[in-house]
């Protein structure tokens, strides 16, 4: 399943011509992700661990929470979003 393709050509661009100027004027070229199923724990490298359950990303100082799921492997998942709401899931 492919996702939505984009013709660079017909993009008109003013000001900053880097990828977070991009992702600026075009926000629907990424759809954010507050859960992520653990595949490895290289994937945990850019959190540090605050208490059993609760992570804090590196870079971005977001918190997240970590669980074990019924079948034993580990869910990550975003406790508030970019406005400081808790998110419900």
């Amino acid at each position: 399943m492919a996702g939505p393709k984009f013709d660079i050509s017909e993009m008109e661009v003013t000001g900053s011509t880097g990828i977070d100027a991009l992702l600026s004027r075009e926000p629907q070229m990424v759809t954010p992700t507050s859960r992520v199923r653990v595949a490895s724990l290289q994937q945990l490298a850019g959190f540090h661990r605050l208490s059993a359950d609760t992570l804090i990303h590196k870079s971005d100082r977001d918190l997240w929470s970590i669980r074990k799921d019924a079948d034993g492997s580990l869910t990550i998942e975003r406790m508030f979003d970019d406005n400081g709401k808790p998110i419900k899931g």
